[in-house]
């Protein structure tokens, strides 16, 4: 149901992970602007995360981002 809403992230601590980022909605997290807070499942801590850019991101960013998902439902 989710899935066209997954999105590659970057969290303030530099780890990439996939979560659904909706937008102008808050399914999972607090939004900041642009930025949301939530929580990060690679460094298991809060932080802001913002969206990588798919055009400028390298395979291997997205490839990594695409290995963990967080918490699919909320």
């Amino acid at each position: 149901m989710f899935e066209r809403f997954d999105c590659p992230v970057r969290c303030s601590a530099g780890h990439l992970y996939t979560t659904i980022w909706v937008p102008m909605a808050s399914i999972k997290s607090v939004r900041l602007g642009w930025e949301r807070w939530q929580y990060c499942p690679v460094g298991h801590h809060w932080a802001t995360v913002t969206p990588l850019d798919r055009e400028a991101a390298t395979p291997d960013e997205l490839a990594e981002a695409a290995r963990v998902h967080d918490v699919r439902v909320p």
